[in-house]
């Protein structure tokens, strides 16, 4: 967890409060969290960054994906 380090998450957090969504790379890896329609933030985990012409992330490369209940900086870390 030492390359990224608590500033940088607690950026992605406010971003994620302040924007409904985020997307970043770490460790290889590209992660899409956005609020739910529901309560939570859905979080995927996508081997490539290639995106269809709308825009969205092109689920072939989802690697993994899931549902968290808790805070932001919950939802950053959910997957990491």
């Amino acid at each position: 967890m030492s390359a990224l380090k608590n500033n940088k998450i607690n950026t992605l957090a406010r971003v994620l409060r302040n924007e409904s969504s985020v997307e970043f790379k770490y460790n290889g890896f590209f992660y899409e969290i956005f609020e739910s329609a529901n309560t939570g933030f859905i979080v995927n985990l996508y081997s490539r960054d290639d995106k269809d012409d709308d825009g969205e992330f092109i689920e072939t490369y989802l690697v993994d994906g899931g549902f968290c209940t808790g805070s932001a900086i919950d939802a950053i870390y959910f997957m990491l």
